[in-house]
């Protein structure tokens, strides 16, 4: 049974551009292409590797989860890099808004057990996704996880995924999930 996770970004600090494209037939060769976005502000950068990563399970054994009701932990990270917590007012030049001191994690995608975990996709049954930060906090797909305190300079968030039970006869196969996070500044 191999395993391919994803984790894909949205992160706070993104430009985002929807393409409205509408066209004239006055003119063949001439026409008007609109971009809207928004920039948002961000306490810290999120390096490169964290932004989308692609993490490969060795197979588990289905006796493993049968007897621990659970497969074996598999960590990952996020690493912030470039924090700083002074924020500039954008309205008053040299000016400062009050510092960021807290982030909020938030961890999303299809869901199984009943909201409680990330759904598993594949030849595989009776198994889900769990993520617990290092602090053993369980992550609940789409719910903010609790603040963390923001720290300047680099920060390097530890997290630790496995394969649980999902209460389905279990099957072997191959299978895998995609999880999208979302980082919030405070």
């Amino acid at each position: 049974m191999k395993t391919f996770i994803s984790l894909a970004v949205a992160s706070s600090l993104t430009i985002f551009i929807s393409p409205c494209a509408f066209a004239q037939a006055a003119a063949q060769g001439e026409g008007i292409v609109t971009l809207g976005g928004e920039v948002v502000d961000s306490a810290c950068g999120l390096e490169l590797v964290s932004v989308d990563q692609t993490i490969e399970m060795p197979p588990e054994p289905i006796g493993r989860i049968v007897r621990n009701a659970r497969g074996e932990p598999h960590p990952f990270q996020l690493r912030l890099v470039n924090c700083s917590l002074t924020r500039p007012d954008p309205l008053r030049p040299g000016e400062t808004l009050p510092d960021w001191q807290h982030l909020q994690v938030t961890f999303d995608g299809p869901t199984d057990r009943d909201g409680r975990s990330f759904a598993v996709f594949g030849g595989s049954q009776g198994v889900a996704l769990h993520i617990v930060d290092s602090a053993g906090q369980e992550s609940v797909p789409g719910e903010r996880m609790a603040p963390a305190p923001l720290a300047e300079g680099d920060m390097t968030l530890h997290y630790t995924f496995r394969l649980v039970g999902n209460g389905l006869p279990m099957a072997v196969g191959a299978h895998s999930a995609a999880v999208r996070f979302k980082l919030e500044y405070f």
